[in-house]
């Protein structure tokens, strides 16, 4: 028995030792309070001296994160309050409650360290704002470090000129964008009115001396004739179409009065070869062949009369197929010009953005950066804002000010406010005609 106590001693200073080294704390952190979304390392164990053993709540033995409510739900502790606690004072809660639960003789031992603290947060002039892990001891300084530190005028610079550069092409391709639009627009108002010529805007004529203006119309001019003269092609052939059919149809007519002709003839001779034969004059034989002739042209007859309700079925298929791809023609030029009307709508809402946004970045940002290297000099303002009672309040900090979980660093950096009515207003020669280019040349 004693030997087993000798084991049981050695092996729970080997636990309190390994906890110690585990946790990182100072002399000052030891009093940390815990707070929502602390991350909390236990591990609990029980001298059992019915079995001579030591027993390890391995359902314990996890890290646990406070929660939003600043509390923690173990099992076997259920819900207990973390909130406010520091973590020796949780442990003995954690055992007090175990104790009271499992109806245990003793208390187990329980030991709660700080598996990770609960973030803090830096926003303003850093270079990488957001949330970071917390870790003791942490200056204002340091935070300032971890955030990337302070931005670098190079790479403000650098950003300035990266911007300037993609806006010049946003603004030109928009500008192109927007003469291929008016031109195509002016085709297609020329084809919907029938016209034989494209008459362009003058916000093509007056620069047609632009290569790219001349060659934009030049197309259009292109497209207006190949689609004139498919359209042609197609409207001749249909008429042509309907020429053959009227000349079917008039050599069918011939056919039937010819047809009549001939049966009115045999007819009469049949009409005689009948009497001859009633008198005796004439064999029957002679008067049948007659009878046959005369139904051989009545049915050929019959066949002409089809074929001419035939071409007339399809001279009235053509006039409608006329009638379809003229109306067909026009109602796609109507949707064409429509789509086009919209998209040239839409290109000069961009422009007028992208217009601004250039501004914005050749004048305005190189003014404020201007103000910023001359306030190089100037220490930057620090503010910590720290949970408080349900809220928040605002602290003046250092450098080295102490930064606790939670915390919110804002950085500011002063610009000296009488320059800023220095700012240049807009500069006419950055405009941006969006009708037409102006600088493509």
């Amino acid at each position: 028995m004693v030997k087993t106590m000798r084991k049981w001693l050695s092996t729970a200073a080997a636990i309190s030792l390994a906890t110690a080294s585990a946790c990182p704390l100072s002399a000052s952190a030891a009093e940390y309070l815990l707070g929502p979304q602390d991350k909390v390392r236990l591990k609990v164990y029980e001298w059992r001296a019915s079995r001579d053993v030591i027993f390890e709540w391995t359902a314990l033995n996890d890290t646990f994160t406070v929660g939003a409510d600043g509390t923690l739900f173990l099992p076997f502790v259920g819900q207990i309050r973390a909130e406010g606690t520091a973590p020796a004072d949780l442990a003995r809660a954690i055992g007090d409650r175990l104790m009271q639960r499992m109806g245990l003789g003793r208390e187990p031992d329980v030991a709660a360290e700080i598996a990770q603290y609960r973030p803090f947060y830096i926003v303003g002039n850093v270079k990488q704002p957001g949330e970071f892990p917390y870790r003791p001891e942490l200056t204002v300084l340091q935070a300032l470090g971890i955030a990337g530190g302070l931005p670098i005028r190079e790479d403000d610079l650098s950003r300035l000129e990266r911007e300037v550069i993609s806006g010049q092409g946003d603004v030109g391709l928009l500008a192109l964008n927007n003469v291929s639009l008016l031109a195509r627009k002016a085709r297609l108002q020329a084809e919907l009115a029938g016209n034989d010529n494209i008459t362009f805007p003058s916000e093509l004529t007056d620069r047609a001396s632009n290569e790219t203006i001349a060659l934009a119309m030049d197309q259009e001019r292109k497209i207006f004739a190949i689609r004139k003269d498919s359209l042609a092609t197609q409207l001749r052939s249909l008429h042509e179409l309907k020429d053959f059919l009227q000349q079917e149809l008039v050599s069918l007519e011939q056919q039937l009065t010819f047809h009549d002709k001939q049966i009115e003839l045999i007819q009469k001779e049949l009409a005689g070869v009948s009497n001859l034969v009633q008198k005796g004059l004439a064999v029957a034989p002679r008067e049948l062949s007659l009878e046959g002739t005369v139904a051989q042209m009545q049915s050929e007859r019959l066949a002409a009369e089809t074929s001419m309700l035939r071409v007339r079925q399809e001279m009235s298929k053509t006039d409608i197929e006329i009638l379809n791809l003229s109306n067909q023609h026009s109602s796609e030029i109507a949707e064409s010009l429509r789509e086009t009307q919209q998209q040239l709508n839409e290109v000069t809402s961009k422009s007028n953005t992208a217009v601004q946004l250039l501004h914005e970045t050749q004048v305005t940002a190189p003014a404020l950066l201007a103000l910023r290297q001359n306030a190089a000099k100037a220490k930057p303002i620090f503010t910590i804002v720290r949970p408080k009672d349900g809220g928040t309040e605002e602290l003046a900090a250092l450098e080295t000010t102490l930064i606790e979980p939670g915390d919110t660093v804002k950085v500011e950096i002063p610009l000296p406010q009488s320059g800023l009515d220095s700012l240049p207003a807009a500069d006419a020669s950055i405009e941006v005609d969006t009708t037409a280019v102006r600088n493509t040349n």
